[in-house]
């Protein structure tokens, strides 16, 4: 990714973070997404990292989602091991890689839900989850759990 592009990202996440955190907060819904703002340190300076993140809920449980796993929210996610969820009432939440069916359920039904998917998916917006899960070791699904 060039600097140009970089910069680009950067530009439209801080208008995103803008726009969730000035609205009133979506719901969490069964089989839905709601938008949020994830914090999470940064895995090199330690400094909070604000990303905009669709949090999808299945069978009771949140997770967030990333087509690769070299994004940097990803990278410091998996680092941390811990983010904060905004505008949420729980405190500090613990992120747990998850590479089974779950995970991939997780993939599918969040992409189904989408306008329009991101070619950097490997794979349709509407495939299924026997299909996304030989991927899951590329791309990124975190549960998000309240510690007990």
């Amino acid at each position: 990714m060039t600097a140009a592009s970089k910069a680009e990202v950067r530009d439209r996440n801080r208008q995103v973070l803008e726009r969730i955190r000035s609205q009133e907060p979506q719901p969490h819904r069964e089989g839905r997404y709601a938008l949020r703002v994830m914090t999470v340190a940064g895995r090199t300076s330690g400094e909070p990292r604000a990303v905009p993140i669709a949090l999808m809920q299945l069978d009771g449980v949140q997770y967030v989602c990333s087509p690769d796993r070299r994004r940097d929210w990803v990278r410091n996610l998996l680092a941390a091991g811990q983010c904060t969820v905004e505008p949420d009432e729980h405190g500090l939440r613990d992120a747990l890689l998850v590479e089974d069916a779950d995970g991939a359920a997780a993939v599918a039904g969040y992409l189904g839900l989408l306008p329009r998917v991101s070619d950097e998916w490997p794979f349709t917006g509407d495939a299924p989850t026997e299909q996304v899960l030989p991927f899951m070791r590329h791309v990124a699904v975190f549960r998000l759990r309240v510690p007990a």
